[in-house]
């Protein structure tokens, strides 16, 4: 048969006039995000830049994703190389992007098996759903969350969530699921019922204004969830690869969770989430109970794996991120002594930092965008400036940012003691 020749007799699609991208957008994109008016089209290390070539210094990265910044040359080849060979395939089958970023994730970690999804929040869930058929046997499905934890926004990770306000309107909601003061060990040991099968914590919590846990807490919670068989899930789809200074957070915290879940900045730039727990719990999600039509695409984990070399083949861990999150702090702790009516903490784990301000982060958000500075507000009372900068940062622009926050400050009215 021969194929219809539509080509020919299409015209061709013509734009709006007069209209940029961010008009465009506007226009048919679902308006569930408050997009900052800006419109990059290429990046290039730290740097975004704009349709006129205008560069950003990106301290954002994504939110978290781009930990060896834009366009790593050994990522994008990675990438490129892959796509050449297959895109994909489904988990019907094996194909060996998945394998090789696997075996990467057990020979850096705790773990023995892997599970990939798509997201964070996929991932999430799988952490649930194993969460609960372990505990099926005893009757246990209770999950134990800190309050201030963000874990996603599908329903079961939205709900996982210790927000209110990310939970608001879209009941009734699915039970089973417990809210705990974050760093408090003994409201959560207070909270346990019956029914509880696990506790879920981020290792610093980046949504609400990145508030690390104590060392002391984590230690004790993993004791008593040791002692008492409750799991213990770890969020680091944050505070994962790098992010932190260590590949994972835990280890510097000298615990080992049950389940961990990662993704962010994962995939390299690609979506791609993942579960890693142990031999003796994988076998409580067997062939059936759990998957995910594209989770461990080839292309997104030919990236991971990529990344996952560069960070040590690189020697960014630990070395080189220990030495250069630590000039940033150093020029962070700096300006805060100079402006301590404005800055009233510096908090976090290397390069995921959120300095705790006295006037509104949104405010000073718009100022550093006006610098060309990318940076984030968020916290509970819009006073918290969140920096996640790649881990690839050079002095030079680390000292144009902290030059840039210099301009920042220092213009802002001073509160009289």
């Amino acid at each position: 048969m021969k194929p219809p020749e539509f080509l020919k007799k299409s015209p061709p699609l013509k734009s709006p006039k007069k209209e940029g991208w961010e008009e465009r957008g506007a226009r048919v994109l679902l308006g569930n995000y408050s997009r900052e008016p800006l419109v990059f089209e290429k990046g290039r290390g730290s740097y975004l830049f704009d349709p006129s070539g205008v560069a950003y210094l990106d301290f954002l990265g994504g939110i978290a994703i781009h930990v060896l910044g834009h366009c790593h040359p050994g990522i994008t080849h990675a990438i490129q190389k892959q796509a050449q060979r297959m895109v994909h395939v489904s988990n019907l089958y094996y194909n060996p992007a998945v394998v090789d970023l696997a075996e990467l994730l057990v020979e850096k970690t705790f773990a023995d098996k892997v599970f990939f999804s798509n997201s964070g929040t996929e991932a999430i869930e799988a952490a649930i759903k194993l969460a609960r058929r372990y505990g099926a046997s005893s009757g246990r499905y209770e999950m134990i969350s800190m309050e201030g934890s963000f874990h996603g926004r599908t329903l079961g990770a939205m709900t996982l969530t210790g927000q209110a306000k990310v939970r608001e309107g879209f009941g009734p909601l699915p039970p089973g699921f417990l809210y705990a003061p974050f760093n408090d060990f003994d409201k959560i040991r207070a909270s346990r019922t019956a029914n509880t099968v696990a506790v879920i914590v981020e290792p610093v919590q980046g949504e609400i204004g990145v508030i690390p846990a104590e060392t002391d807490f984590l230690q004790k919670l993993r004791r008593w969830t040791q002692e008492e068989d409750i799991l213990l899930i770890l969020d680091e789809i944050q505070t994962g690869l790098g992010r932190t200074g260590t590949l994972f957070a835990y280890e510097q915290y000298e615990i080992v969770p049950d389940i961990l879940v990662s993704s962010k900045a994962l995939g390299g730039g690609l979506p791609l989430g993942a579960l890693l727990t142990s031999e003796r719990l994988s076998k409580f999600l067997p062939p059936g109970t759990h998957g995910s039509t594209f989770g461990g695409n080839p292309v997104a984990c030919a990236a991971g794996a990529a990344l996952v070399r560069a960070l040590f083949a690189e020697d960014f861990l630990p070395e080189r991120v220990r030495s250069m999150s630590s000039y940033l702090w150093d020029g962070l702790m700096a300006l805060k002594n100079r402006y301590p009516s404005l800055i009233r903490e510096i908090r976090g784990k290397g390069f995921m930092i959120g300095c705790v301000v006295s006037v509104s982060a949104k405010k000073i958000k718009d100022l550093f965008r006006e610098e060309r500075v990318l940076v984030n507000a968020t916290g509970p009372a819009d006073d918290v400036i969140r920096i996640l900068p790649p881990l690839s940062i050079t002095y030079d622009e680390t000292d144009d940012f902290l030059s840039v926050a210099e301009k920042i400050f220092s213009s802002l009215p001073v509160e009289k003691s």
